[in-house]
C-alpha cells in the first residue's frame, strides 16, 4: 500500500481550493471576491479600444449597488432565506450606471456584484458570458483589420 501527502491550497477569498500554491497565488492576485484584485478584462481591453480608461476603485463600484440584506425574506415558519424578485429590478435599475462606471468590464461588474453580497443569477440584466463574448469579437476584429492591413 502507497500513501501520498499533498499540500491543499485554498483562496482566502472565495474558498476555491487547489494544489498548486503558484496558480492559488494567481487566482487569489485576480479573484472577484479580492476588494484589491487585479483585472485581466481591464488589462486585455486597455491594450486595445480604451487604452485611456482608468478603472475607478472597486468600492466605488460595489457601493452603487443595492443592500442585498433589504430584500432579504424568510419562509414562514423557518429560518431559511431567500431574496425577494425585486433585487432583481432595483440592481437591473442601476446596471447601466455601474457598466459605464466600469468602463464595461464585465469582470469588474461581476467582481462588484459578488462583493456586494448580490447573487449573480439575480441581476438577470447581466450576463458574465455574453459580455465577455463581446469584447472577445471585437478583439478578434480589431486583429483581422491588422492583417488585413499588412
Amino acid at each position: 500500500m502507497r500513501t501520498k501527502k499533498v499540500n491543499r491550497y485554498w483562496c482566502d477569498f472565495c474558498n476555491r481550493a487547489g494544489l498548486s500554491a503558484g496558480h492559488m497565488r494567481s487566482h487569489e492576485k485576480h479573484c472577484t471576491m479580492n476588494p484589491a484584485r487585479e483585472c485581466r478584462v481591464c488589462k486585455l481591453v486597455d491594450g486595445g479600444r480604451y487604452a485611456d480608461f482608468v478603472m475607478p476603485p472597486l468600492a466605488d463600484l460595489v457601493q452603487m449597488l443595492p443592500d442585498p440584506a433589504l430584500f432579504k425574506r424568510t419562509y414562514e415558519g423557518t429560518t431559511v432565506e431567500y431574496f425577494d424578485a425585486s433585487l432583481d429590478e432595483v440592481a437591473g435599475a442601476v446596471l447601466s450606471e455601474l457598466r459605464a462606471a466600469a468602463g464595461g468590464c464585465p469582470a469588474c461588474i461581476l467582481a462588484a456584484i459578488r462583493q456586494r453580497g448580490i447573487p449573480v443569477p439575480m441581476v438577470e440584466k447581466f450576463s458574465f458570458a455574453d459580455e465577455m463574448k463581446e469584447i472577445w469579437n471585437g478583439i478578434n476584429e480589431d486583429r483581422m483589420s491588422a492583417q488585413d492591413y499588412y
